[in-house]
């Protein structure tokens, strides 16, 4: 069943079934997961159709990337709306939202369902690796490598060179003082 809208009472009405069940039963006392965008899609659509000539149901800010850091998605439910999760065909079940920051837990219709809100101030969003640039990657290779902590990867030193992989620094001696600097 697709989520519905009351447009008299500004009800947006969640069924289980649009939620992806994660642990525990089916039944009462089951956890189930909401994807946060997902909904927003849903609700895009019914904007698009039957609800155009009523006030739009959420606000939205994508993910932004900000100083090199990626920051997740926000989603707000706004002009008087509500949601609601279905309980007349399953209660006291749990939902965990997802995939965004979001108001949800401020808006939510009191009712049998429980609710894991997952906002975080400092929420980010990593598609893959380790959430470095490539820039900072590059970086912390080299200094893994310079370190001689890459097997296969030896740090070779002379008298006036210092080598490891791709990494080559000179060094100098001016009195008591070694200097060493990337070539």
């Amino acid at each position: 069943m697709p989520v519905w809208i009351n447009w008299a009472t500004r009800v947006i009405t969640v069924p289980v079934d649009f939620l992806a069940h994660i642990s525990g039963p089916v039944g009462a006392g089951g956890l189930f997961e909401l994807d946060v965008n997902a909904l927003r899609i849903a609700l895009k659509d019914i904007e698009d159709d039957e609800g155009m000539p009523y006030p739009d149901t959420h606000s939205h800010s994508t993910s932004i990337t900000l100083s090199g850091v990626t920051y997740s998605r926000t989603f707000a439910i706004i002009n008087g709306y509500t949601l609601a999760f279905d309980d007349t065909v399953l209660n006291h079940y749990t939902v965990r939202c997802a995939g965004a920051n979001h108001n949800i837990a401020d808006v939510k219709v009191l009712n049998t369902v429980s609710m894991i809100v997952g906002n975080s101030a400092g929420l980010i969003t990593v598609v893959s690796g380790s959430g470095l640039s490539t820039e900072q990657a590059t970086q912390l290779l080299e200094l893994y490598r310079r370190l001689g902590l890459e097997l296969g990867t030896p740090v070779v030193v002379t008298p006036d060179t210092l080598v490891a992989g791709n990494i080559e620094q000179a060094i100098t001696e001016t009195g008591a003082t070694r200097t060493v600097e990337r070539q």
